[in-house]
């Protein structure tokens, strides 16, 4: 038996620079942006809700300028 939860977190991402990026450069800057999501989201997995959790998916969407990565978790009960 699993108790779930879910984790929301953003990334600021600069569209004016993506809107000229190349490739390379589209890729880098969504790899440091998701990269200080993913950062966050295992320090605080942690302690949320008193921790023990683990990711079973995730979706990433696009809002205005900001990704969206959302958590979908779950932990023993």
């Amino acid at each position: 038996m699993y108790e779930y939860s879910l984790m929301v977190k953003t990334a600021d991402v600069k569209l004016e620079a993506l809107a000229t990026a190349t490739t390379d450069e589209l890729t880098q800057n969504v790899a440091v942006a998701l990269g200080g999501v993913i950062d966050e989201v295992s320090k605080s997995m942690k302690l949320f809700q008193g921790g023990d959790w683990e990711i079973i998916s995730h979706q990433l969407t696009r809002l205005d300028r900001y990704l969206v990565a959302s958590f979908l978790l779950r932990r023993p009960k």
